[in-house]
């Protein structure tokens, strides 16, 4: 074709502009260095008439600005590896330069990562340029590829048809472009699933001319009723799109005739904006006078409109011959709106409540008024599309979600806890980097690791991420324990020869007796020579003595509380088998017992006796290997009761108001001592938290739960046992 554009309008009919002088001008200086550039005279990129049928989407379908014509040509006329951005940004501009940019970052997405990972490449296309346009114009390069496949190879054709199922049509919905996600969604079909197209539409065509005649009829008194009330409109059907009836079928699990709502009718008001409420609400009481509606299906989104700004009233009316007919109320300009894409019925949600809806807002006055947008209007509305989100490539074509100012290291320790303590560096868009390199929107990266590498105490300032600091400090830790499983070892052939079993129970008494704060501590001493390991036979001998001072109390089975049991002088809160008042008693940690729980007692080495829960997660096996140094406890009701802690575990949405209503129904409504309240925020909008408090038994603590779970937004509140 010729190489001028003077006569664009000429060139593609299509354009519904008539550009000015000096845009052509523009314009044709862009083509001619996108000609210059091209110094392979590469002819798949010397692409002239490409550029301008997508620009004719952008300024026909989506209202962009005609600047959009040379981003366009520069990067669909210039190989890719030939364009300069510098170059770019001082003859054309910074906006160009940053379109051009977006395009280029934008990757060819891997049909088999589609399933799992289509959410995170649509966040990624929607983040990954600094300015919209970019996205909006791979919108218009995808529906031009789906309007002119149709001659090229099955497989390349059910490649592109499946890619922008899967994630343009998604994203051309929540931008609002709600034409351009319909015919994308049915072309799609058209190529992905012929046979199923094929069928609706044909029953579609048969059904023509008996729907339209069906809506004449539906309209007619309507019409008559609306003219007499003097409300000026419109009335109008519409059929459905063939994907969404098809999408009705799967769901409804109906056939073709049994879809109701094939069309919908659209009732639009020509009114002042002061009347536009009033008018769709007398009008709603007018066609609802004709039809009987189904309340249950009457959705008022004028009183409350949506998010992105979409305003109607929508009920569905038992039409003529009992079909249920789906209406729509609206203004003008509301329909106006509606068309342009702000009924898109999905909510797109962030980490901060609200972020989402002005993000949108702004972009679709961005759209709507693109030539009226100030420089500082465009710098904000350019700032919205940041979020807190990156989205990086692994070297199979994987997506990972992390936050902005993670670094390589925090990359690495979130495909693997091996791979990040033997992380050296990586290849971030095949150029080598620390570590310490800081990663981008859609990087891609392969992390370079080395069998010696460990990690080191300096690592927790570079890693970002608290999951990543949790695993270097786990390392750290094993690096420090390094002899632990060595004394474990030891440990365990130790209790080998001395024929007593290796377990939990075992090893808390060995780690208490010793005066060791964790096992892991116990064993270190023990692999690194600290602790003699012959000391261990000495422990148990001193355990077989107790056992033998203790065989006079020894029972088989715990008896059963009854109330005789509980009636008892002495001023204790608590009823030992035989009345054994000399008893050294205290409760157990790893249960926790309070009045009302069914206990017991179990005599211990050197501690004295251990009050368990008959429920105790430990109690299989204290009954199971030492009966005989179990005995009987119950509670004595008819003293005073002490205060007993408690830990009750609670989570539910992180919304304000939350915390304050717990701490008030512990400390006013049940007069409680509140010791601690610890409220942990997670990443879903919701927390968990820990409340430590007092209560005299379990009756109460069971009425202080069932309490807190009547708060709103609480989801689960459960007793801590350890």
């Amino acid at each position: 074709m010729n190489n001028s554009i003077k006569n664009i309008e000429n060139i593609l009919p299509g354009f519904k502009i008539i550009l000015k002088p000096e845009q052509i001008k523009i314009i044709e200086e862009v083509h001619e260095y996108a000609k210059n550039q091209n110094v392979n005279n590469d002819s798949s990129h010397n692409n002239l008439n490409l550029a301008l049928e997508i620009s004719s989407i952008c300024l026909n379908e989506i209202d962009m600005d005609y600047s959009i014509i040379a981003s366009s040509i520069l990067f669909f006329c210039i190989p890719k590896s030939q364009i300069n951005l510098v170059d770019i940004k001082e003859k054309f501009g910074q906006k160009t330069s940053e379109i051009v940019t977006g395009l280029m970052k934008i990757p060819d997405i891997k049909l088999d990562k589609l399933s799992i990972q289509s959410e995170n490449f649509i966040k990624l296309l929607l983040t990954i340029s600094t300015d919209i346009s970019s996205v909006l114009l791979k919108l218009a390069e995808m529906l031009y590829l789906l309007r002119s496949i149709g001659d090229d190879k099955d497989e390349h054709r059910y490649n592109t048809a499946t890619v922008i199922a899967a994630l343009y049509a998604p994203i051309a919905h929540r931008l609002g472009l709600y034409a351009i996600k319909t015919e994308m969604e049915d072309l799609s079909m058209k190529f992905l699933h012929p046979q199923v197209y094929r069928e609706i539409a044909k029953k579609l065509e048969e059904s023509k001319e008996s729907r339209n005649k069906y809506i004449e009829e539906f309209i007619a008194p309507l019409k008559k009723e609306l003219y007499k009330n003097k409300i000026q409109c419109e009335i109008k059907g519409r059929s459905k799109s063939i994907h969404s009836i098809w999408n009705k079928m799967r769901t409804q699990n109906v056939d073709f005739e049994e879809v109701y709502d094939k069309f919908a009718i659209r009732v639009i008001i020509d009114t002042k904006p002061e009347n536009e409420k009033n008018d769709c609400w007398r009008a709603y009481s007018i066609i609802t006078d004709q039809y009987k509606p189904n309340p249950l299906r009457l959705r008022d989104w004028i009183t409350s409109p949506k998010s992105s700004g979409y305003e109607s009233l929508h009920t569905t009316l038992i039409g003529p011959h009992e079909k249920w007919i789906e209406v729509q109320i609206r203004t003008t300009r509301m329909d106006e709106i509606a068309e342009k894409g702000h009924a898109a019925h999905w909510k797109y949600k962030e980490k901060k409540e609200g972020t989402s809806s002005d993000w949108l807002k702004k972009m679709r006055e961005a759209l709507e008024k693109p030539q009226q947008e100030t420089d500082e209007e465009h710098d904000k509305n350019k700032a919205m599309l940041y979020t807190d989100e990156i989205f990086i490539f692994t070297p199979e074509g994987d997506l990972r979600k992390l936050r902005t100012g993670y670094t390589v290291l925090d990359f690495a320790f979130s495909i693997h806890s091996s791979v990040g303590e033997t992380c050296t560096g990586a290849m971030v868009n095949e150029k080598i980097v620390s570590f310490k390199h800081m990663l981008k929107n859609g990087d891609h990266v392969k992390i370079l690791t080395a069998k010696n590498q460990k990690p080191r105490y300096e690592w927790l300032e570079i890693a970002k991420s608290q999951r990543a600091k949790a695993k270097i400090k786990r390392a750290l830790k094993s690096i420090d324990f390094k002899d632990s499983d060595l004394g474990k070892d030891m440990v365990k052939h130790k209790l080998s020869q001395l024929k007593i079993a290796f377990n939990e129970t075992v090893i808390g008494q060995l780690t208490e007796q010793f005066g060791f704060k964790s096992s892991v501590d116990f064993y270190q001493a023990i692999g690194s020579g600290k602790l003699d390991i012959h000391k261990i036979k000495k422990a148990f001998s001193d355990i077989d003595s107790e056992i033998e001072k203790q065989k006079e109390i020894r029972v088989e089975n715990v008896p059963e509380i009854t109330p005789e049991t509980l009636k008892h002088e002495s001023k204790d809160f608590l009823v030992i088998e035989n009345n054994l008042k000399t008893i050294d008693y205290q409760m157990a940690k790893c249960c926790n017992p309070i009045p009302g729980d069914e206990i017991f007692g179990f005599v211990t080495v050197s501690k004295g006796t251990r009050i368990h829960k008959k429920s105790c997660s430990n109690a299989h096996d204290l009954f199971a290997r030492y009966p005989y140094r179990v005995i009987g406890a119950k509670w004595n009701y008819e003293t005073e009761m002490t205060k007993f802690i408690v830990q009750i575990r609670i989570t539910g949405l992180d919304n304000i108001g939350v915390s304050n209503s717990i701490t008030e129904i512990i400390s006013k409504e049940f007069k409680l001592n509140l010791r601690a309240l610890n409220i942990h925020p997670r990443k879903d909008d919701k927390f968990e938290g820990i409340i430590v408090t007092t209560v005299n038994n379990k009756k109460q603590l069971d009425d202080l739960m069932n309490r807190l779970r009547r708060i709103e937004d609480i989801h689960t509140v459960t007793r801590v046992s350890k």
